[in-house]
């Protein structure tokens, strides 16, 4: 029997969680009680919104601290890459340790404060299935890179499974080899744009 894919996109609402912060202590406390969604914003809005930040920093975490003065945490911050990782509290606890080691830092600053926001998520279906290879490249070739993120970085979350939908799907329809090349790809090292090019490129080998 073959396996269908089911082609869906991702909707993000950005809600201000009322949560706001003036000060790195009042920060790392916040960082542990903010719910999962504030989590997913700040580490993921730049990859969904194509690297639109002028930085190096590549969560929004890391920018504030680095544009108030916090430059080595800034670094360790923005080195973690939340596409390795299927568990927001995995991720949590990441950026907890990393905060740790600058809890008891006594400089007084001026400080930015920094709002926590939170995301309302919404799935659709685009109305694409594919239930061979074929019908899959065209499916990703006419998907947004709204879908793309969906199916290479949120359903990883949503199931929390290591493996992206797409290689889920060649795995069990014998393209094992397919499959570890998208897992290859470097989701936080190029735009959703550049992602769906390589992608293409891998499924059409």
């Amino acid at each position: 029997m073959k396996c269908k894919f089911t082609f869906k996109t991702e909707l993000w609402v950005p809600v201000y969680t009322g949560i706001k912060v003036d000060s790195l202590k009042d920060f790392i406390n916040a960082v542990s009680i903010i719910p999962d969604g504030s989590l997913l914003y700040h580490f993921y809005i730049n990859l969904l919104n194509y690297h639109n930040i002028p930085t190096l920093y590549m969560n929004s975490f890391a920018y504030w601290l680095y544009i108030n003065g916090y430059e080595s945490l800034a670094e360790k911050i923005s080195i973690i890459d939340p596409t390795e990782h299927y568990s927001l509290d995995a991720l949590r606890f990441l950026l907890i340790e990393a905060l740790k080691e600058h809890a008891d830092d006594k400089v007084k600053r001026q400080i930015q404060p920094f709002y926590f926001l939170d995301v309302r998520r919404e799935v659709l279906f685009t109305g694409l299935e594919a239930t061979d290879l074929q019908a899959l490249v065209e499916g990703v070739r006419n998907s947004s890179i709204y879908s793309i993120f969906y199916h290479m970085v949120m359903s990883k979350i949503d199931r929390k499974s290591p493996v992206d939908e797409y290689s889920e799907w060649l795995i069990n329809s014998g393209y094992a080899k397919k499959a570890e090349k998208v897992a290859e790809i470097d989701l936080y090292a190029m735009n959703l744009y550049d992602v769906k090019l390589k992608l293409l490129e891998v499924l059409s080998l």
